[in-house]
């Protein structure tokens, strides 16, 4: 008679298969959960990459039709003008406004936000007078308004110029 070979799993093969479950699981939990970060971290970049865009439209659109009289003043980060085509006076400002640090624009006394999330140390409202681009007389004319800002999510900075339709003297 021969001896009967044992039935069923033994106590090593048990802890074997369930050592080897655990490992697989873990790497398998490790890189979803990294490939769900990448995902999200993405998405979140990609709509505030979007939404300093639609700012960068709408102030381009605003400061493109200043008005040469009365002349705009520039002071640190903010620009207050008037627009051809938009009434009221406008206040273009990079602030910690009442909705937090962000780009705001004020018409007839009422601030709205356009960006918020900004970094202020990093953000900057300048220009240039430095050409005479009419070539009539000693003055010199704005040539160009730059507005640059950087996001708290996004390390790339971003920036829009503007060159008015307008001869605008400065000073």
């Amino acid at each position: 008679m021969r001896p009967q070979s044992p039935k069923g799993f033994i106590l090593i093969e048990m802890v074997t298969t369930l050592v080897l479950i655990g490992i697989i699981g873990a790497f398998t939990g490790f890189f979803l959960y990294n490939g769900i970060n990448g995902y999200l971290a993405s998405k979140r970049n990609s709509e505030d990459a979007m939404k300093a865009q639609v700012a960068m439209d709408r102030i381009s659109t605003e400061l493109r039709d200043m008005k040469s009289s009365p002349k705009p003043t520039f002071e640190t980060q903010k620009v207050t003008y008037e627009n051809k085509i938009l009434p009221y006076t406008r206040i273009l400002q990079i602030e910690n406004g009442p909705d937090g640090p962000g780009i705001y624009l004020t018409v007839n006394g009422v601030k709205n936000l356009l960006l918020d999330n900004i970094v202020l140390a990093q953000s900057s409202i300048t220009y240039d007078a430095s050409r005479n681009l009419d070539n009539a007389g000693g003055n010199s004319e704005i040539s160009w308004v730059r507005v640059s800002f950087r996001l708290n999510d996004i390390g790339t900075p971003f920036e829009v110029s503007v060159y008015p339709r307008a001869m605008i003297t400065f000073p």
